[in-house]
């Protein structure tokens, strides 16, 4: 045994630059591949730990024009606790937006903080470090925080203590948690007891309400053991109908929790990841390990055809080929467990790195433990088998007559049109992957430069803790007086927003089934000259057009549309639309102008229709147009302004064009990632070809010595070796093509604005896969064409 590994060391040593790809190959390839297992396994790990996963579940809801809603009003969550004998528990969950936190007079900024009743923290598996979840979540202005918040906000010593939440209540710490999982849907660094929220805002004491909601505002159940969700699915269905006067929700339907992460139709407390990307991120690490071993395959046989001899004097001295084949498992073994130890520092480097090349947190995640030894054992296992098995074959059954007449004719088969094939195929894989980066980087910049239909430059945006028009009009005459100012608008959002998207079901005969959900959006005399968009039709708001509230009965109320809704209500001519009567929240409204379509979502979305109505009671953001060229100057202005103005409150702002580029963070990300997957399948891929030319100039060594004793010139020879290789590549790029191009249109079917997939795409890969190739070939090709003839002639007979 010890002398089979002390040849397998050896030989490993010996044939160092065969040795050294070898390693190269492999530990990309087995690198990837961990880190892929790491990410998906995290994914795929969300929220199973609780103890109760497999009887949470998630309240998911259509609406009866086939969109899917997130929220969920509370008389859902009532009839389920009241009504359903199979439900032990239900309960709702209400994220908010970023908070900000006051103590003494020092400001925090706050994420993850939530409203919710004990009984949705009886359902999860929290650790509670102090109090529980009815002692601490029962009665008006108590809070829970984890113990990273207690840190950051009490240096650790929170029990007790008060702070002044949103400068909108005041809350007083009554229990404390561990901090949540990294992989887990609910982010609960800070839970408001619901009796707070209920206290805070009338219109969530109505516990038999069932239209309305936020989008944040989610539902989620506990069912007893052994029982089926689809009585309850029913039942709600069923009872949602007996409600159409207050609610346009058509079904529910219980969601499992363990299918919440992957579910991207729902508004996310966190992050959500398609199944699809689960399958491919695992997909794309078998693919690596799998070109990984051909290069070992290829490289390999190289080898053994110039161990020929070696191998025919150990079957000479007795060596059996059970023995044999066990001495060459060997040096793979050592080969794949060496490049698992590099491979696995190179994962712990990328895994660091994940966030920026993939929509995960699963550097977040401690990803060394038992299950990754175990993984590792078993992928070195497996890769050595995979890996060693064709060359141990091979070189075992050398003759040993011939393989000691020459080294470098020793037959083995059909090897050549296997490696032949392999090598094409890792070349199909990589060019792939060069075409649809190619593609997904033109289709991000599209995304980043196409006009939206407004003007997103310059622009900063701040939320507005105050909306009394005297205080929204002194903010915006202070920032009025500096030359870094040019203009101010207020409104619900700006134009583009990834939140707040306020909805309502308008009513009107000339739409389908007599209503549609439209966009509302809440604006300002100044909202369409600030963001240039044009009016087509009409006249725009005043201040005279006033709503009063959500849900108000106010008539003769003027409201705007954009040309969607025009055109969804049967008017091309937006001039005919003005004066029509819709009904908007119940309220009788008069469109009195209409202004062009914009994009108002990312590009995956169609148009919206919108209604726009001057409500001054709702403008909850500032945006303020600035001086370009004097970016810090007109920071500082604003930002002591509105600290001046509203003291209590937190100061957060940000640029309209980073919110809009954020909408495309994960295609970008995904970008990047394909970026680094291709260049590592192009380098593998040439390795492999390193492989297969080495393996062909060792066969026709003799060929070239006695073809230059002929008179051949280096630069035919180097045709000779290298046109049948680009074959292979031009081949791969064939079958590599179609196969892109197909991936792609599906890719971006899923988009609304897109562009189109054009020639020069292919070209452009299939020149960039070629050059490389052409590169790889040559350095073989050219050395085998300097050798000099008598060397070549005499080999080493």
């Amino acid at each position: 045994m010890f002398s089979y590994l002390k040849i397998a060391f050896r030989n490993v040593r010996k044939n160092g630059l065969y040795s050294f790809i070898n390693l190269t190959g492999l530990t990309l390839g087995l690198g990837v591949a961990i880190t892929l297992f790491w990410i998906v396994r995290f994914e795929y790990s969300f929220d199973r730990y609780h103890s109760k996963a497999e009887r949470i579940y998630r309240i998911r809801s259509t609406d009866k024009f086939g969109e899917k809603q997130s929220h969920v009003p509370y008389g859902v969550i009532k009839v389920l606790n009241e009504q359903l004998p199979g439900v032990e528990n239900a309960a709702s969950l209400y994220a908010q937006n970023e908070a900000g936190i006051k103590i003494g007079t020092a400001i925090y900024s706050q994420e993850n903080s939530f409203f919710a009743p004990p009984a949705m923290l009886e359902m999860l598996d929290l650790v509670w470090l102090e109090g529980s979840p009815v002692q601490s979540l029962s009665e008006p202005g108590k809070v829970v925080i984890d113990d990273e918040t207690a840190g950051k906000l009490f240096n650790g010593n929170a029990m007790g203590k008060s702070f002044r939440y949103n400068n909108d209540m005041d809350l007083t710490v009554s229990g404390i948690i561990k901090k949540v999982p990294v992989n887990s849907e609910f982010p609960l660094a800070m839970v408001i007891s619901w009796e707070t929220l209920k206290k805070a805002r009338e219109e969530f004491r109505n516990e038999n309400y069932w239209g309305g909601g936020d989008s944040m505002n989610q539902g989620f159940v506990l069912l007893k053991k052994g029982a089926d969700p689809e009585p309850a699915n029913k039942i709600l269905t069923d009872l949602v109908k007996t409600h159409q006067d207050e609610s346009t929700i058509a079904s529910y339907e219980l969601q499992p929790l363990a299918d919440m992460h992957f579910d991207t139709t729902k508004d996310p407390f966190k992050y959500s990841v398609p199944a699809w990307t689960i399958y491919t991120l695992a997909s794309i690490g078998l693919f690596l390990i799998f070109i990984a071993c051909i290069n070992y395959v290829n490289l390999a046989t190289v080898q053994s055809i110039q161990r020929g001899r070696e191998i025919a004097m150990r079957k000479v001295l007795g060596s059996g080929k059970t023995r044999l084949i066990f001495q060459f498992f060997g040096e793979t073994a050592i080969l794949v467990f060496a490049a698992l130890l590099m491979g696995s520092l190179l994962a712990s480097k990328l895994i660091g790195s994940s966030s920026q090349l993939l929509n995960t947190q699963a550097g977040e995640s401690q990803v060394w433990g038992a299950g990754t030894i175990v993984f590792l054992i078993v992928l070195g296992l497996v890769v050595t088998f995979l890996a060693g098995f064709y060359p141990a074959i091979v070189v075992s059954g050398f003759e040993p007559k011939r393989a000691l007449q020459s080294t470098k004719s020793v037959p083995v088969g059909r090897g050549i049109s296997l490696r032949s094939g392999l090598v094409t195929l890792q070349f199909v894989i990589a060019q792939v992957l060069v075409i649809c980066t190619l593609i997904g980087i033109r289709q991000i910049r599209y995304f980043y430069e196409k006009d939206l239909g407004f003007d997103k430059s310059g622009i900063v945006t701040v939320a507005m803790p105050d909306r009394g028009s005297h205080i929204r009009e002194r903010f915006k005459q202070e920032l009025m007086q500096y030359p870094e100012i040019r203009e101010v608008a207020f409104g619900l959002t700006t134009p583009a927003s990834k939140r707040n998207h306020w909805w309502s079901a308008v009513s009107d005969p000339n739409l389908p089934d007599g209503g549609e959900t439209f966009r509302i959006q809440h604006v300002d005399t100044n909202y369409f000259a600030f963001f240039r968009i044009p009016l087509v039709a009409g006249r725009k708001l005043t201040a005279v057009d006033t709503t009063r509230g959500m849900g108000t009965s106010v008539e003769n109320t003027d409201v705007m549309i954009n040309e969607k809704a025009a055109r969804d209500l049967g008017y091309r001519d937006p001039q005919q639309v003005l004066g029509r009567r819709i009904e908007v929240w119940g309220m009788k409204t008069t469109v009195v102008g209409v202004v062009k379509d914009y994009n108002s979502e990312d590009l995956k979305s169609k148009l919206i229709p919108h209604v726009y109505m001057y409500g001054s009671w709702n403008f909850q953001l500032a945006s303020i147009r600035i001086d370009p060229n004097k970016k810090t100057a007109a920071l500082t202005h604003i930002g002591e302004k509105w600290k001046a103005i509203f003291p209590n409150n937190y100061y957060k702002p940000s640029f309209l064009e980073d919110d809009i580029n954020s909408f495309y963070e994960s295609e970008q990300k995904l970008t990047n990632f394909l970026k680094l997957f291709a260049a590592i399948g192009i380098v593998i891929g040439s390795l492999g070809l390193f492989g297969l030319v080495s393996f062909v100039v060792t066969q026709r060594t003799r060929e070239i010595g006695v073809r230059k004793v002929l008179g051949a010139t280096g630069a035919s020879i180097v045709n000779l070796l290298s046109k049948d290789f680009l074959k292979l590549v031009l081949v791969a790029f064939a079958i590599a093509s179609p196969i892109a191009w197909y991936l792609m249109k599906q890719f971006l079917s899923e988009y609304t604005f897109k562009i189109d997939i054009e020639p020069w795409v292919f070209v452009l890969a299939g020149a960039v896969s070629t050059g490389v190739a052409l590169v790889t070939i040559s350095v073989q090709s050219i050395r085998a064409a300097m050798m000099n003839p008598a060397e070549s002639l005499r080999g080493n007979d």
